[in-house]
């Protein structure tokens, strides 16, 4: 029997509210850590993140000298047209350039050394927050439904609903979105010593709800965020309660 802890839930009045409450969250464990180690996470959800964190270096300058950044995922095999859309292009771009982050110290999973990403993690002295967003399906990083709460980063198949839905990042065309990608696994996750969830967009309350349930789900891999005993939750207003959330 799996032990579900309570989570805390931060509900803002939008979708902006939720992102700068989940990147104070990543400002704090820096400012408490200066070589603090950041898990990280790309797509459309974390851009406002990023955005507030390059924002609050400008006029604060947070540290990050000192600090290690390892991201969820990344794709294998992307198309040259659109070497862009790597999550590597993708953090350069939104934060890494923008913050005092020292490029050697930012990684990514390598798929064909995956299971070597978590002994580097360990290395370090594990994660000290992760942040995730869900998918519409309730995957975590590109752990689909059905997968191990065991699982580490290894190398996987994109379903076809991901692919549908990441195909906007590629003008719409699914041909050229990766079939594969290089992915933390649900135990790598769980394994950080804080995993925060920003969850915007009323597309992704049905994952939400089952979080709700507060009963572990294989078929939903977001409700595993139950099994973690320091998980933040941020949310906008309209996302929580479409996901069925009472005062």
């Amino acid at each position: 029997m799996n032990k579900i802890y309570k989570y805390k839930l931060f509900i803002f009045k939008d979708e902006k509210g939720a992102a700068v409450g989940a990147a104070k969250s990543l400002i704090r464990t820096v400012k408490e850590k200066k070589n603090a180690n950041l898990g990280l996470a790309t797509g459309g959800t974390a851009i406002p993140v990023y955005d507030y964190m390059a924002l609050d270096y400008a006029n604060n300058k947070t540290d990050y000298s000192k600090v290690r950044t390892f991201n969820l995922d990344e794709y294998i095999n992307i198309n040259s047209i659109y070497i862009h859309e790597s999550y590597r292009a993708y953090m350069n771009f939104r934060l890494f350039t923008k913050i005092n982050v020292k490029l050697a110290n930012t990684h990514f999973p390598d798929p064909k050394h995956a299971a070597a990403y978590e002994t580097l993690i360990k290395k370090h002295g594990g994660l000290d927050a992760q942040i995730i967003s869900l998918g519409h399906n309730g995957h975590i990083a590109y752990n689909e439904p059905g997968s191990s709460l065991n699982s580490i980063t290894r190398v996987i198949k994109l379903t076809q609903s991901t692919i549908d839905a990441n195909s906007r990042f590629f003008e719409g065309n699914k041909n050229f979105v990766p079939k594969t990608a290089v992915s933390m696994g649900i135990k790598s996750i769980l394994d950080a010593k804080k995993v925060i969830v920003i969850v915007t967009g009323i597309g992704k309350a049905t994952a939400l709800r089952h979080i709700f349930l507060n009963k572990y789900d294989k078929q939903w891999p977001c409700t595993s965020v139950l099994l973690h005993r320091n998980v933040e939750i941020y949310v906008d207003a309209k996302t929580a309660i479409a996901a069925g959330y009472k005062k």
